[in-house]
């Protein structure tokens, strides 16, 4: 198998088909497949909406070497953007081996397909890997989001970033800085671990977030027995905070982990970690019966024995997502799936 369709295709069996089939997945296959199968070494994404009965999703890969390359950022007429190309790849050198990480998201459900597909640049901070991490530095964050963008002035990034950064609450952590070159207005999204369920009215006010903050207190209220960890996804540009807004949710079942315990939640859980989450949800009309036990389903890790090999596969939820915009609320999962080949002395 050398591309990501032939894997896929091959993996049909264990992906839940309310989850990602028919048009959905071919839609997929289409805008990635070409991508080499090697990509699932390190880790896929689906993302995944809750609410809509469509069996697709949006797909995101991390990169974990020192360059990125070139198809990852190429449309379909196979021109490649040189220059976010370029910068992308010194800041991944840059970092000790390690340290070496970031993820390209790339928005498929909406994107009519005789679009190019950009690919949201997702980096992360040291922080979120040890106890000792040094943590993002704005000014040099500004400086790669803005080459992203295409722009060499940073100072709309910089803004941004302070303003931001100036108001994060006592032992908050930046843990994810993103920049989605497609969405309008260009803005820098920040995820933030570490911020208590007090401090979330007081982080909004001064955010400036225009959204009900009285309905984000109502929602994590009637999750708090199910949920009671969650990081804070939101957007920013210079002058304010756009109206949308993220909660990345774990299931109270992971036990009391540090934010970096949760970030790799996705290969320690199993179906019973998230299933009162997941039914609470459905309660709550923002996941569909179908949805649920397909997500219910997904996690799993085993040996795949093939023509062509042996495969260790892990499959599992890496978190769900309440997304408010404006009056809109919907709820996403993001579920992973690690496939390598093993060694024949360790199969």
């Amino acid at each position: 198998m050398t591309q990501l369709r032939d894997l896929l295709e091959a993996l049909r069996p264990q992906i839940p088909e309310s989850l990602l089939a028919g048009r959905g997945l071919d839609q997929l296959l289409l805008r990635v497949g070409d991508f080499p199968a090697a990509v699932a070494a390190n880790l896929c994404i689906f993302e995944l909406r809750l609410d809509d009965p469509e069996p697709a999703a949006d797909f995101s890969i991390t990169v974990t070497s020192s360059w990125v390359p070139h198809h990852y950022l190429a449309g379909p007429d196979g021109a490649a953007a040189t220059s976010p190309k370029v910068w992308l790849d010194a800041y991944l050198a840059s970092k000790p081996k390690p340290y070496r990480w970031m993820m390209l998201e790339y928005d498929l459900i909406d994107i009519p397909e005789e679009r190019k597909v950009v690919p949201a640049i997702n980096l992360r901070s040291d922080a979120s890997l040890v106890l000792d991490g040094a943590t993002f530095e704005p000014v040099r964050l500004a400086g790669t989001l803005s080459r992203v963008f295409g722009r060499s002035d940073a100072r709309h990034e910089q803004r941004a970033l302070s303003r931001a950064f100036s108001v994060l609450p006592s032992g908050a952590v930046v843990t994810f800085a993103a920049a989605f070159p497609e969405r309008m207005p260009q803005s820098v999204r920040l995820v933030v671990a570490e911020v208590s369920a007090a401090q979330v009215r007081p982080f909004l006010d001064q955010l400036r977030w225009p959204g009900s903050i009285s309905t984000v207190l109502r929602i994590l209220s009637e999750l708090q027995d199910v949920s009671n960890r969650f990081m804070m996804a939101f957007d920013v540009v210079p002058e304010a905070t756009l109206p949308r807004l993220g909660f990345e949710i774990y299931p109270t079942a992971v036990g009391d982990r540090d934010f970096r315990g949760l970030l790799s939640a996705w290969h320690t859980t199993r179906s019973d970690h998230w299933r009162d989450l997941i039914d609470r949800l459905v309660e709550m009309g923002l996941c569909s019966r179908t949805k649920a036990d397909g997500l219910l389903s997904w996690p799993k890790q085993c040996v795949l024995y093939g023509a062509n090999g042996s495969y260790r596969l892990r499959m599992g939820i890496n978190h769900i997502k309440i997304v408010m915009d404006g009056e809109h609320m919907r709820a996403k999962a993001y579920t992973g799936l690690q496939c390598f080949p093993l060694a024949p002395d360790t199969r």
